[in-house]
């Protein structure tokens, strides 16, 4: 009988176990289909909601400094810091979008070969003075500063890490690509742990993001896109141990008026938010009859969508670029862009979205497309901090 007992127990525990097996092969992570845009279709309720522009504390613009910041703006850009440091967040990182970087034409990339043979400090000198254009002429409009980073972090009040990632902002894939594996990089190096990072992206700084996605957590593109980072020149085994690594934290994205293009592997570890700069309570964008006033708010977030890339220099970075079409969307494709921008796509598929009227820039004669970038440019501006701040820390960190 003692034997009978003993067996039973035995079953008992080996169907406990095989359950429990069961279980966590049904709860496992499934791979996130990371499928590209489909423009026609209807976003789905509850994805988006509209958001008013709160009256916040001005900041003092001509002085981005902290000393120079009322002590309300101060405030409140601390308590922004406190929700932060409560929920975790380790690092925070800003991201740029096209034609802001180091190398919008490539150029420096096609002769990164004979100039770096010239001297290993040569290539970083030529990057950060390319960089100097975007920072001194376009200042905030549309571009990260390093006056805007460095204010963001002192404001918190708490020492959280803050990084300005500056990379070559061309318009293609394979740019991004190599944007993201350089990304990962530095988040692998952050020392995060499972606590959390906070990564904010202007315009295709959204995709370079998208992109670390799908290389960090499962995904059905994730095979086909190691295979491009591979074919791009990069160390694949080193890299993926640092997707490893970063799988680990937990990651908070926030995009600014990123056209939506690419897919992303959201799940547990990884929330997504989308801002867009957007008039009316409808999701849809509109034709190019108001863009003078900027109508229906940002017109390039809803023009930079598949189709609207240049094609790279090199041959090799073509094909490349043209492969990952089948992953990513069309990259240079007028006609499928004509096809795509007719429908005003506004709201991503994945993530949430948020569509706030920033409101009119423009002063005197000078009209608010000029003003703002056609509508693109006001979420990176000093002005709109304090909003922006607040707005993730509601809805990431309440």
């Amino acid at each position: 009988m003692q034997h009978s007992m003993w067996l039973a127990l035995a079953l008992l525990l080996l169907a406990a176990a095989l359950a429990g097996l069961f279980i966590a092969w049904r709860l496992r992570p499934k791979p996130a289909p990371c499928e590209p845009q489909q423009y026609d279709a209807t976003p789905q309720p509850g994805t988006f909601a509209v958001r008013a522009l709160e009256a916040m504390p001005p900041i003092v613009r001509d002085t981005p400094v902290l000393d120079a910041q009322s002590p309300a703006w101060r405030d409140a850009m601390a308590q922004t810091g406190l929700r932060l440091r409560r929920a975790g967040v380790r690092h925070v990182v800003f991201v740029h979008g096209t034609f802001v970087g180091h190398d919008p034409t490539q150029l420096l990339s096609a002769l990164e070969g004979p100039l770096s043979a010239l001297g290993p400090a040569l290539m970083p000198s030529l990057q950060r003075l390319s960089k100097l254009p975007s920072d001194r002429v376009l200042r905030d409009l549309g571009n990260y500063t390093p006056e805007y980073v460095s204010l963001f972090q002192k404001s918190l009040g708490i020492d959280i890490p803050t990084t300005r990632f500056v990379w070559s902002s061309a318009n293609n894939h394979v740019a991004r690509l190599r944007a993201a594996v350089q990304l990962l990089r530095l988040l692998a190096t952050s020392e995060l742990g499972n606590k959390r990072a906070l990564l904010l992206g202007h315009s295709h700084g959204g995709q370079v993001l998208a992109l670390l996605t799908q290389l960090v957590y499962p995904a059905r593109t994730a095979e086909a896109l190691w295979q491009a980072v591979r074919d791009a020149g990069e160390p694949t085994e080193a890299l993926q141990d640092m997707a490893r690594t970063v799988a680990r934290a937990r990651l908070d994205i926030a995009t600014f008026g990123m056209p939506p293009r690419y897919g992303w592997a959201t799940g547990r570890q990884c929330r997504v938010l989308h801002v867009i700069n957007h008039r009316g309570t409808e999701p849809r964008g509109s034709t190019v009859a108001g863009v003078l006033h900027t109508e229906n708010g940002d017109y390039v977030h809803q023009w930079g969508i598949a189709g609207s890339d240049i094609p790279p220099g090199s041959t090799k970075d073509r094909e490349l670029a043209a492969r990952l079409d089948a992953i990513l969307g069309e990259g240079y494709d007028v006609k499928a862009w004509l096809n795509h921008v007719r429908h005003g796509a506004r709201v991503p598929r994945d993530g949430f979205s948020y569509l706030v009227d920033y409101g009119d820039r423009g002063t005197g004669a000078i009209p608010n497309c000029l003003a703002t970038c056609f509508g693109h440019g006001v979420y990176t501006s000093y002005d709109a901090m304090l909003f922006n701040s607040r707005l993730l820390a509601d809805h990431f960190y309440r």
